[in-house]
């Protein structure tokens, strides 16, 4: 469309890429021109060419390192340069000629960079038809309709009344149902009494001045930056880039429960800041299988300790960053996680006593893990179908997370104060989208998070949220009013994803409800 009116390649495809959302590295030939198109707005681009004869190209540089050791390019050797296309950039090949020109295309603006080479004259023109307009359906859990489902939704339990008249702690939210929860005189409670506030500005010197030594030459990329999607990752990626002023690469992980919504999110994110992404997906089908596999042997025997067994899968995040490390050579990696996030009850529901003031947020001591390695065996001995095809891939995926030795690892959120209020309004820079089922932005990119915290809630009568809002009390950042008035709305079970959930899992949504809603309350009704 835009070449009739333009007749230049450059400028029609800059049009074109105006109206994209997102990021995209683009790959375009034509029936009806002699050129081929190479573009990308957030640099997920890289190429070799000998200038004369051929260009390859390829999402990752440290793939077309590995083609040039074949037999097949032995006889350029190492005259062959791979070559990243950075951010906003594209390039036309001339086919017949092999003629290489390179063009712009503009940042957050409305005006039209031109090719900075002579405009490209057209081989052939296009052929005088408009483009099919289609609508695309883009998340199908938006279109699971509780209302038409009547018979599945009345089936999930929300117990707050119940829940309510649990007795708390007089300072957080605590239940008494809370693994190795103890109350004083007062009724505070014991992870109150040792909750110690830290000055996250201490060290954010020497962090920052840690940070110089990584800054490499302009446009290459000099840290990665693990990133679900979700709001405390999109943050630090957009405070390293905008605050920082490293030049991440961004990181997803995607073991078969990154939603849809999450990599909406990070497609928008990355877009805009033109940062490179890498994502690594595992065997879907696979991970999803073991999953399955796992919530029908724990349905056998429902163990709360047992729960975090369904997200085991997604530990391999680690080892495919220390990967990602090795073939890009960049070992900075600066995480976003938030401290606020401690779920000590995850563990404690396995035995595992609480570990007060910890410096790693999963880290667990000698004596816990013996502890949690005893209920694990014990579990694994009393119902045998917790031995299927799932157990190498969770052993891989545990030991590359607690054991593998962390090299230029960095947690965002040890030299920074957690800000919700910031956060929301930087995220929404982004046009961030929120779920459909929650009015909560945390743990919405994470498919698991609605099955697992339904568990939790229903049968011991708290959840993630209570945890979390807890120790935004203890840190000043609330009050406890407000706490009990947040964690009420997001107790709520969500429905949609659950649904979605089970669906992808296969697994009947009746059965597995049901299932839960079976399992004996550690509360009265």
């Amino acid at each position: 469309k835009h070449l009739k009116s333009t007749k230049d390649l450059a400028e029609a495809c800059n049009k074109a890429f105006e109206q994209l959302e997102g990021t995209w590295s683009v790959a375009i030939m034509f029936h009806d021109l002699d050129q081929f198109v190479l573009a990308t707005n957030n640099g997920s681009l890289y190429y070799i060419t000998d200038n004369e004869n051929f260009i390859t190209f390829a999402s990752e540089g440290y793939f077309l390192e590995r083609l040039k050791k074949t037999n097949e390019f032995a006889s350029f050797g190492s005259l062959l340069e791979v070559r990243q296309l950075t951010s906003n950039k594209g390039l036309v090949v001339n086919i017949s000629e092999f003629k290489i020109s390179f063009f712009e295309n503009p940042v957050n603006s409305n005006s039209i960079v031109v090719s900075k080479v002579k405009p490209l004259e057209l081989k052939k023109h296009l052929l005088d038809n408009e483009i099919n307009k289609r609508e695309v359906v883009i998340d199908p859990a938006m279109f699971i309709n509780r209302s038409k489902e009547a018979h599945l939704f009345c089936l999930l339990e929300n117990n707050a009344q119940a829940i309510s008249k649990l007795r708390r702690c007089s300072k957080c939210l605590l239940p008494e149902t809370f693994p190795f929860i103890q109350y004083d005189n007062e009724g505070v409670c014991n992870y109150c009494n040792n909750y110690v506030i830290k000055d996250r500005s201490k060290n954010r010197k020497n962090f920052i001045n840690n940070l110089e030594s990584f800054k490499s030459v302009k446009g290459s990329a000099n840290c990665i930056v693990p990133f679900s999607g979700g709001r405390d990752s999109t943050y630090s990626l957009h405070f390293i880039t905008k605050e920082l002023g490293l030049k991440p690469l961004a990181y997803t992980y995607d073991w078969g429960m990154v939603t849809d919504l999450a990599r909406r999110n990070i497609a928008r994110v990355c877009g805009k800041l033109g940062i490179e992404h890498v994502i690594v997906s595992a065997d879907i089908w696979k991970k999803r299988s073991y999953i399955r596999k796992n919530i029908n042997a724990w349905i056998k025997n429902p163990q709360l300790g047992m729960i975090p067994l369904f997200m085991s899968g997604d530990k391999a995040f680690h080892y495919h960053l220390f990967k990602l490390q090795e073939h890009t050579g960049i070992s900075l990696n600066i995480w976003g996680e938030n401290y606020l996030e401690k779920t000590d009850f995850k563990t404690g529901f396995a035995g595992v006593s609480p570990e007060f003031n910890k410096n790693l947020l999963y880290s667990l001591s000698v004596a816990n893990y013996l502890r949690l390695f005893s209920f694990l065996t014990k579990s694994v001995i009393t119902n045998p179908s917790y031995i299927n095809a799932s157990i190498i891939d969770n052993l891989v995926s545990q030991y590359s997370r607690s054991f593998q030795k962390k090299v230029d690892y960095y947690n965002f959120f040890d030299f920074y104060d957690w800000n919700e209020d910031e956060v929301i309004k930087t995220i929404s820079k982004y046009q961030w989208e929120y779920a459909i089922d929650t009015k909560s932005s945390w743990r919405i990119g994470d498919g698991t998070s609605a099955f697992y915290n339904y568990i939790y809630y229903t049968v011991a009568g708290f959840s993630e949220f209570d945890t979390f809002r807890s120790n935004q009390i203890r840190e000043g950042q609330i009050d406890r009013e407000t706490g009990l008035r947040l964690i009420e709305n997001e107790n709520e079970p969500r429905y949609e994803t659950l649904r979605w959930y089970l669906e992808i899992l296969n697994l009947d949504f009746l059965t597995v409800i049901k299932a839960i809603n079976l399992i004996p309350k550690l509360y009265h009704i």
